[in-house]
């Protein structure tokens, strides 16, 4: 399915390191979660995710422009066009410049009155504010940087993006190792912590930018208001998407803690992180296909992008179904080893609701990148945006008429995201590329039978095996993950992916 040995390595390549790093992350994350809910609580920890909830709901601001600067500066790149590209750059940096700056008198206005909108409990309201505050500066640094990540997109050297993400989860470990363990136990120096990686993420985005793009120049010379126009015009529909994805399933934790109570938020939030492991594997492979997908549109070889995007969906779908199956068969014992002394079953029953959705999307990821690629994006808002609209007001309805609780909060969305990925994205894309609507759901009916099979395969393992260590969970979980990867396969891959396989495990192997 890759055109060369060439691109053959470098998917190998940035496919590693984008794993090498989600490993890094996931380490970290699942070392110390528990170690600051055991420090600050279940409830105070529940304002962390909070707090990102809120700069997420912020970049609605900001996605315009940003969503779509990547897709116009690389095109631009891989055309020769290096003025063109120059003047995209450029003009979307120092809009964002004066987005940045605009936005800090609202940040310090939502700290001042924040308890005012949320619930928090009165002895944390301070540490609270503080977080709160440190994450909306983080917030503002990212617009600034968000620009300069652009050059490992462009080259195509996400490999680069992998390590910078590794230093930055290993630094951050570090210092919030030191914060709570030689200063004090307070939410506030997670935002602090926060703060100061991004600084150092910022830095080296920046030195990405001048060493693979030496072209790029930062000069008001370039900047016009009319490529700023241009972008957002392309972009605002991603703003669209974004609301929807918002009222879909990133109100969850907010409507918790206003409807519910800041305890349930905090349960959800401890039962997200697994969810949001999963989303981010999902997400971190899928993206390894954009930079060629992007290569062959800008190339005009519709033939190219579909052949890849297949191949992409079964790479990422790979990934998912073994962490889904995993997850869903090992999370009761996984839970009873990481958080003992949490309400595990409900902990539990809420990771599964919200990895409803993963359960498709782990195959349909790939195909979203469409959208942006070809600048197709007003039928995909509008739908996303009316999804999430129905989403709001199924939570409502239930949490008005029966006892679910935050049981409703965590699942609606899933079954509505499960409905869309089904029927409309598959269908959507092959229309976006003049193809058969049909054109997908062979690799989506066959990764779905493939599923089954290992899920079954992984729950015989766990009636067979009583997992009761860490050690024989991590044996476990290795030897779950070459049969689902033997699986995957045999059930997934046709003959010519095999061998494209095959290929690339020979040529480094005789490199070796």
């Amino acid at each position: 399915m890759v055109k060369n040995v060439s691109e053959n390595k470098r998917l190998f390549i940035n496919l590693m390191a984008s794993l090498i790093a989600l490993i890094v992350n996931m380490g970290i994350s699942f070392f110390l979660s528990p170690y600051i809910i055991n420090n600050v609580g279940t409830e105070a920890y529940g304002f962390i995710s909070l707090a990102n909830n809120f700069v997420n709901y912020a970049s609605l601001l900001t996605i315009a422009l940003n969503s779509m600067a990547g897709r116009f500066i690389t095109i631009k790149i891989h055309q020769k066009q290096q003025i063109e590209a120059n003047k995209y750059f450029n003009s979307v940096f120092f809009a964002n410049v004066i987005i940045s700056t605009v936005l800090l008198i609202p940040s310090i206005i939502i700290t001042v009155y924040l308890d005012k909108l949320v619930n928090i409990p009165v002895e944390i309201v301070n540490n609270v504010k503080l977080l709160f505050l440190f994450i909306f500066f983080n917030f503002i640094l990212g617009i600034l940087g968000s620009t300069y990540e652009v050059a490992t997109l462009a080259r195509n050297r996400l490999d680069l993006a992998s390590k910078r993400k590794i230093e930055a989860n290993i630094l951050k470990a570090v210092l919030l190792i030191i914060f709570f363990s030689f200063i004090g136990s307070n939410i506030e120096y997670f935002g602090i912590t926060t703060l100061m990686v991004n600084i150092y993420v910022f830095i080296i985005n920046l030195y990405y930018t001048k060493k693979l793009l030496p072209e790029i120049k930062i000069s008001r010379v370039f900047f016009e208001i009319k490529k700023v126009i241009e972008v957002i015009k392309s972009g605002i529909w991603h703003t669209v998407t974004k609301l929807g994805q918002i009222l879909s399933d990133g109100l969850d934790l907010l409507i918790s803690n206003v409807f519910i109570s800041a305890l349930a938020m905090g349960q959800l939030s401890v039962a997200k992180t697994i969810s949001t492991v999963v989303t981010t594997l999902i997400g971190t492979v899928s993206y390894l296909f954009q930079p060629n997908l992007i290569k062959e549109y800008a190339l005009d070889n519709k033939e190219g992008m579909v052949k890849y995007l297949k191949f992409g969906m079964k790479i990422t779908g790979m990934f998912s179904n073994i962490s889904l199956c995993f997850i869903i068969a090992f999370g009761l014992s996984f839970y009873k080893l990481w958080i003992p002394t949490q309400n595990i079953e409900l902990i539990y029953v809420l990771t599964i609701i919200t990895l409803i959705g993963a359960i498709v999307s782990g195959v349909i990821d790939p195909l979203w990148s469409v959208f942006t690629i070809t600048n197709k994006l007003k039928v995909n808002s509008i739908v996303t945006f009316g999804m999430g609209l129905l989403n709001i007001g199924i939570v409502y309805l239930l949490l008005k008429t029966t006892n679910m609780g935050v049981l409703a909060v965590a699942g609606v969305s899933g079954v509505t995201s499960v409905i869309k990925n089904l029927t409309y994205a598959p269908m959507y894309t092959a229309k976006c590329l003049r193809v058969n609507k049909k054109t997908f759901y062979p690799v989506i009916i066959r990764y779905l039978f493939t599923t089954i099979i290992i899920f079954v395969a992984f729950y015989i393992i766990y009636n067979i095996i009583d997992v009761t260590s860490w050690i024989r969970l991590i044996v476990v979980g290795i030897v779950c993950g070459i049969i689902g990867l033997i699986m995957n396969y045999l059930l997934l891959f046709n003959k010519s992916e095999k061998s494209n396989f095959q290929q690339l495990v020979l040529s480094k192997l005789k490199k070796n």
